[in-house]
């Protein structure tokens, strides 16, 4: 029988877990990500001093101020197809006094990668369970970015809106589910067609904004990203699992009834023509594991799923990476590692969110408060 939300967590009192939500309730997206970065200043800071350095580390920059340019350019895009979200990020750059440039950096972690390996990855897993549809993922981040994993409650003031999400301090999305009922989960993968775009996490929140999944992927359809990703999209109505190479989007699954599983590499032909190979990636390992689990199992609720995500043997072949044990001060701080593991039910605005994995940290129980999606079955 599924969880309620409150009996197997080793919940904290509310107001104390490092995943409660930050609510921004503001309408002017300036001032909202103002608040967001006031509130998470000195992470954000801490943040952004990392993430050129990660992105010089084999992955084809010469120079921070390279990075900074490239980032630079692709807020240029984000202004003109989504000015809001351009707002906001500013508005997180003035609460955390940074140059802007740097926050954008943050927001691109997953997509600017010229060479070698995204600086994201993850498991991605959707089916239909015996109370309604549910969505999962584990999110792969250098290990040096886990102590940043953070969560969002936007719901602004007189509004019926409400966007649960999965981010970084300093980071307008990563995943999430809306009050309408619209779930997105992505990772990265490794395309040739790297350049100026829009970064993964802001179309995730602007995809959140849309009023349902076919909306959503209309969206996507005619987006530029800056690097490729696999998006997950889905409302208790619909399901479309869509590829997108930077510059083209293939609608790879479709149908709320069927199963899908996906990490980081193409599955479409012709984007996998473009696909940068990567060294020791072990893309493949984990969704040949994913896909053994499920068959094996056959998971019918939030609690399997929440399991099947944290399959582990101690390698980076699992599909929860935990930090090598007893790593050396100076150790790279770029190794992919999960920071976070989410499940959320489509049915009732349910999720559960966990920083790392549950044997780790201890896991958060959540609820979209403003919920208007799907009603949970009889």
């Amino acid at each position: 029988m599924e969880d309620s939300g409150g009996d197997r967590e080793r919940m904290l009192v509310r107001g104390t877990h490092p995943l409660e939500p930050l609510v921004l309730d503001q309408v002017d997206p300036r001032a909202r990500g103002q608040a967001h970065g006031e509130h998470w200043r000195a992470d954000i800071r801490a943040l952004a001093q990392q993430v050129p350095r990660w992105m010089l580390a084999g992955r084809g920059f010469d120079a921070e101020s390279d990075v900074l340019d490239v980032a630079q350019a692709c807020l240029a895009t984000l202004a003109r197809a989504m000015p809001a979200l351009a707002e906001e990020l500013r508005g997180i750059a003035q609460g955390a006094g940074l140059a802007l440039s740097r926050v954008v950096a943050i927001n691109l972690l997953g997509d600017l990668t010229r060479e070698g390996a995204p600086l994201t990855g993850g498991t991605l897993v959707y089916f239909c369970g015996e109370r309604g549809p549910l969505l999962g993922s584990t999110w792969d981040l250098p290990v040096g970015a886990e102590p940043y994993v953070r969560t969002l409650r936007i719901a602004p003031n007189a509004a019926d809106d409400e966007i649960l999400c999965l981010t970084l301090a300093g980071c307008v999305g990563g995943m999430g589910l809306s009050g309408l009922g619209v779930a997105v989960a992505t990772t990265s993968l490794a395309t040739l067609d790297v350049g100026v775009g829009l970064s993964g996490v802001a179309v995730v929140r602007d995809l959140l904004a849309q009023p349902h999944a076919r909306a959503a992927h209309e969206r996507l359809c005619s987006t530029r990203l800056a690097g490729g990703r696999v998006f997950l999209l889905a409302d208790g109505h619909d399901y479309y699992g869509v590829e997108h190479g930077g510059q083209r989007a293939v609608l790879t699954q479709l149908g709320p009834r069927a199963a899908h599983l996906h990490t980081n590499h193409y599955f479409d032909p012709v984007l996998r023509g473009r696909e940068r190979m990567v060294a020791l990636s072990t893309s493949h390992a984990r969704l040949g594991l994913a896909t053994t689990l499920y068959a094996q199992h056959r998971p019918r609720d939030a609690d399997a799923m929440w399991s099947l995500l944290h399959a582990r043997d101690g390698s980076s072949r699992s599909l929860s990476i935990d930090p090598v044990p007893n790593a050396l001060p100076g150790a790279p701080s770029d190794r992919l590692v999960t920071g976070a593991t989410m499940v959320m039910r489509l049915h009732d605005g349910w999720v559960r969110v966990v920083s790392g994995a549950e044997h780790r940290n201890p896991p958060l129980t959540l609820r979209v408060g403003r919920w208007r999606g799907p009603s949970p079955p009889i």
